[in-house]
Protein backbone atom coordinates (compact mmCIF):
# COMPACT_ATOMS: atom_id res chain seq x y z
CA UNK A 1 0.00 0.00 0.00
CA UNK A 2 1.05 3.64 -0.32
CA UNK A 3 -0.35 6.10 1.47
CA UNK A 4 -0.64 10.16 -0.10
CA UNK A 5 -1.77 12.67 1.81
CA UNK A 6 -2.56 17.24 0.65
CA UNK A 7 -2.97 19.19 3.54
CA UNK A 8 -5.56 22.31 3.77
CA UNK A 9 -8.17 23.47 6.05
CA UNK A 10 -12.10 23.65 6.07
CA UNK A 11 -14.75 24.33 8.81
CA UNK A 12 -18.17 24.47 8.37
CA UNK A 13 -20.93 24.71 10.55
CA UNK A 14 -24.82 23.26 9.87
CA UNK A 15 -27.67 21.89 11.94
CA UNK A 16 -28.98 18.46 12.35
CA UNK A 17 -31.08 16.73 14.74
CA UNK A 18 -30.54 13.20 17.31
CA UNK A 19 -32.31 9.88 16.90
CA UNK A 20 -31.90 8.08 20.03
CA UNK A 21 -30.17 4.89 20.07
CA UNK A 22 -29.72 1.63 22.63
CA UNK A 23 -26.88 0.64 24.62
CA UNK A 24 -24.86 -2.24 22.97
CA UNK A 25 -22.95 -4.93 25.53
CA UNK A 26 -19.50 -3.77 24.37
CA UNK A 27 -19.50 -0.56 25.70
CA UNK A 28 -20.95 1.03 22.76
CA UNK A 29 -24.34 3.26 22.03
CA UNK A 30 -25.20 1.65 18.27
CA UNK A 31 -28.73 1.88 16.14
CA UNK A 32 -30.10 2.85 13.27
CA UNK A 33 -30.77 6.36 12.54
CA UNK A 34 -32.63 8.33 10.34
CA UNK A 35 -29.86 11.16 9.00
CA UNK A 36 -32.15 12.17 6.45
CA UNK A 37 -35.59 12.88 7.40
CA UNK A 38 -36.73 14.71 4.30
CA UNK A 39 -35.58 11.58 2.12
CA UNK A 40 -35.91 9.24 5.00
CA UNK A 41 -32.80 7.93 3.98
CA UNK A 42 -31.29 5.27 7.61
CA UNK A 43 -28.21 4.71 8.64
CA UNK A 44 -26.16 3.08 11.40
CA UNK A 45 -24.44 4.94 14.07
CA UNK A 46 -22.04 3.68 16.27
CA UNK A 47 -20.30 5.13 19.04
CA UNK A 48 -18.55 5.14 22.33
CA UNK A 49 -20.79 5.56 25.67
CA UNK A 50 -20.60 8.83 27.45
CA UNK A 51 -21.32 12.61 26.06
CA UNK A 52 -18.46 13.28 24.19
CA UNK A 53 -17.76 14.78 22.45
CA UNK A 54 -16.11 12.33 20.05
CA UNK A 55 -14.31 13.04 16.30
CA UNK A 56 -16.80 12.02 13.88
CA UNK A 57 -16.36 9.58 11.25
CA UNK A 58 -18.88 9.49 8.21
CA UNK A 59 -18.32 5.78 7.09
CA UNK A 60 -19.02 5.35 2.66
CA UNK A 61 -19.71 1.49 1.84
CA UNK A 62 -18.44 -0.48 -1.13
CA UNK A 63 -20.94 -1.67 -3.88
CA UNK A 64 -22.11 -4.05 -2.14
CA UNK A 65 -24.57 -1.45 -0.12
CA UNK A 66 -24.42 -0.73 3.76
CA UNK A 67 -24.39 -4.63 5.30
CA UNK A 68 -23.16 -6.23 8.35
CA UNK A 69 -19.57 -5.55 7.10
CA UNK A 70 -19.87 -2.03 7.77
CA UNK A 71 -21.68 -1.65 10.13
CA UNK A 72 -18.82 -4.05 12.02
CA UNK A 73 -16.34 -1.44 10.70
CA UNK A 74 -18.62 1.70 12.19
CA UNK A 75 -18.60 -0.40 15.90
CA UNK A 76 -14.50 -0.80 15.03
CA UNK A 77 -14.18 2.70 14.82
CA UNK A 78 -16.31 3.38 17.60
CA UNK A 79 -14.27 1.35 20.03
CA UNK A 80 -11.22 3.22 19.20
CA UNK A 81 -13.30 6.57 20.31
CA UNK A 82 -15.07 7.39 17.03
CA UNK A 83 -18.67 8.75 16.15
CA UNK A 84 -19.01 6.58 13.15
CA UNK A 85 -22.25 7.11 10.47
CA UNK A 86 -22.40 4.62 7.98
CA UNK A 87 -24.48 6.18 5.35
CA UNK A 88 -26.77 4.60 2.98
CA UNK A 89 -26.22 5.51 -0.99
CA UNK A 90 -28.54 2.81 -2.01
CA UNK A 91 -31.58 3.62 0.32
CA UNK A 92 -32.19 0.64 1.67
CA UNK A 93 -30.85 -1.93 -1.01
CA UNK A 94 -27.57 -3.95 -0.59
CA UNK A 95 -26.32 -6.65 -3.30
CA UNK A 96 -25.58 -10.34 -3.32
CA UNK A 97 -24.06 -10.58 -6.54
CA UNK A 98 -21.66 -8.05 -8.62
CA UNK A 99 -24.47 -8.08 -11.03
CA UNK A 100 -26.57 -6.61 -8.51
CA UNK A 101 -23.82 -4.41 -6.98
CA UNK A 102 -23.43 -2.96 -10.22
CA UNK A 103 -26.87 -1.91 -10.59
CA UNK A 104 -27.17 -0.29 -7.51
CA UNK A 105 -24.18 1.81 -8.46
CA UNK A 106 -25.02 2.12 -11.64
CA UNK A 107 -28.01 4.00 -10.46
CA UNK A 108 -26.33 6.40 -7.66
CA UNK A 109 -24.27 7.21 -10.98
CA UNK A 110 -27.46 8.50 -12.58
CA UNK A 111 -28.16 10.62 -9.46
CA UNK A 112 -25.57 12.53 -8.46
CA UNK A 113 -27.41 15.62 -7.10
CA UNK A 114 -29.31 12.77 -4.53
CA UNK A 115 -25.94 11.07 -3.48
CA UNK A 116 -24.27 14.70 -2.86
CA UNK A 117 -27.70 15.84 -1.02
CA UNK A 118 -27.67 12.23 0.80
CA UNK A 119 -24.01 12.51 1.77
CA UNK A 120 -24.66 16.67 2.83
CA UNK A 121 -27.26 15.75 5.26
CA UNK A 122 -24.74 13.03 7.03
CA UNK A 123 -22.45 15.64 7.49
CA UNK A 124 -25.42 18.08 8.73
CA UNK A 125 -26.59 15.06 10.95
CA UNK A 126 -23.35 14.84 12.97
CA UNK A 127 -22.57 18.32 12.87
CA UNK A 128 -25.79 18.34 14.73
CA UNK A 129 -25.11 15.56 17.62
CA UNK A 130 -23.85 16.91 20.53
CA UNK A 131 -22.05 13.96 21.06
CA UNK A 132 -19.81 14.62 18.11
CA UNK A 133 -16.96 17.32 17.63
CA UNK A 134 -18.26 19.48 14.88
CA UNK A 135 -15.02 20.75 14.22
CA UNK A 136 -13.11 16.97 14.07
CA UNK A 137 -15.62 15.35 11.14
CA UNK A 138 -14.09 12.70 8.48
CA UNK A 139 -14.84 11.03 5.65
CA UNK A 140 -13.97 6.87 5.03
CA UNK A 141 -14.68 4.80 2.25
CA UNK A 142 -13.97 1.58 0.54
CA UNK A 143 -13.77 0.86 -3.54
CA UNK A 144 -17.44 2.94 -4.64
CA UNK A 145 -17.14 4.56 -1.10
CA UNK A 146 -13.77 5.79 -1.31
CA UNK A 147 -14.19 7.09 -4.38
CA UNK A 148 -17.30 8.97 -2.83
CA UNK A 149 -15.15 9.85 0.33
CA UNK A 150 -12.72 12.03 -1.96
CA UNK A 151 -15.87 13.26 -3.62
CA UNK A 152 -16.93 14.75 0.11
CA UNK A 153 -13.55 16.15 0.39
CA UNK A 154 -13.44 17.41 -3.43
CA UNK A 155 -16.39 19.50 -2.97
CA UNK A 156 -16.19 20.76 0.22
CA UNK A 157 -18.91 18.98 1.59
CA UNK A 158 -17.44 19.71 5.57
CA UNK A 159 -14.90 16.82 6.15
CA UNK A 160 -11.93 18.06 7.78
CA UNK A 161 -10.30 15.03 5.83
CA UNK A 162 -10.93 11.95 3.88
CA UNK A 163 -9.53 8.73 3.57
CA UNK A 164 -10.11 6.85 0.45
CA UNK A 165 -9.48 2.97 -0.16
CA UNK A 166 -8.92 2.33 -3.61
CA UNK A 167 -11.81 4.73 -5.28
CA UNK A 168 -11.71 6.08 -8.15
CA UNK A 169 -9.94 10.05 -9.02
CA UNK A 170 -8.53 12.25 -11.61
CA UNK A 171 -5.39 14.52 -11.36
CA UNK A 172 -7.63 16.81 -14.16
CA UNK A 173 -10.56 17.38 -11.71
CA UNK A 174 -11.22 20.64 -10.36
CA UNK A 175 -9.57 20.79 -6.96
CA UNK A 176 -10.37 24.48 -5.66
CA UNK A 177 -13.03 23.12 -3.29
CA UNK A 178 -10.93 21.18 -1.58
CA UNK A 179 -9.89 21.98 1.68
CA UNK A 180 -9.56 19.01 3.64
CA UNK A 181 -7.26 16.34 4.31
CA UNK A 182 -6.76 13.52 2.04
CA UNK A 183 -5.67 9.79 2.87
CA UNK A 184 -5.07 7.49 -0.11
CA UNK A 185 -4.57 4.02 0.11
CA UNK A 186 -3.84 2.19 -2.96
CA UNK A 187 -2.14 -1.14 -4.42
CA UNK A 188 0.90 -1.48 -6.33
CA UNK A 189 -0.20 -4.30 -8.18
CA UNK A 190 -3.67 -3.05 -8.87
CA UNK A 191 -4.84 -3.00 -12.33
CA UNK A 192 -7.19 -0.40 -12.58
CA UNK A 193 -5.43 2.11 -10.64
CA UNK A 194 -2.04 2.43 -11.56
CA UNK A 195 0.95 3.38 -9.33
CA UNK A 196 1.47 5.83 -11.90
CA UNK A 197 -1.90 7.42 -12.15
CA UNK A 198 -1.74 7.83 -8.29
CA UNK A 199 1.42 9.97 -8.22
CA UNK A 200 0.14 12.13 -10.56
CA UNK A 201 -3.01 12.97 -8.64
CA UNK A 202 -0.13 13.25 -6.04
CA UNK A 203 1.31 15.68 -7.64
CA UNK A 204 -1.47 17.95 -8.38
CA UNK A 205 -2.34 17.64 -4.61
CA UNK A 206 1.38 19.17 -3.90
CA UNK A 207 0.78 21.82 -6.66
CA UNK A 208 -2.33 22.72 -5.20
CA UNK A 209 -1.16 22.95 -1.17
CA UNK A 210 1.74 25.27 -2.42
CA UNK A 211 -1.03 27.72 -4.58
CA UNK A 212 -2.45 27.79 -1.24
CA UNK A 213 -0.18 28.27 1.10
CA UNK A 214 0.91 30.60 -1.43
CA UNK A 215 4.55 29.48 -2.26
Amino acid sequence: MRNYKHAAILAIALFAFAVPLSLHSQGLVTGTVTYDRAGGVQGYLARPEGKGPFPGLILIHEWWGLNDNIRSNAEAFARQGYAALAVDLYRGESAATPAEARVLAGGVSKDLEGAFANLQSAVSYMQGLPEVSAERLASVGWCFGGGWSYQMAKNGLGVRASVMYYGRFSAADDLSQMRALILGNFGEEDRSISVDSVREFQATLETLTRKINGK
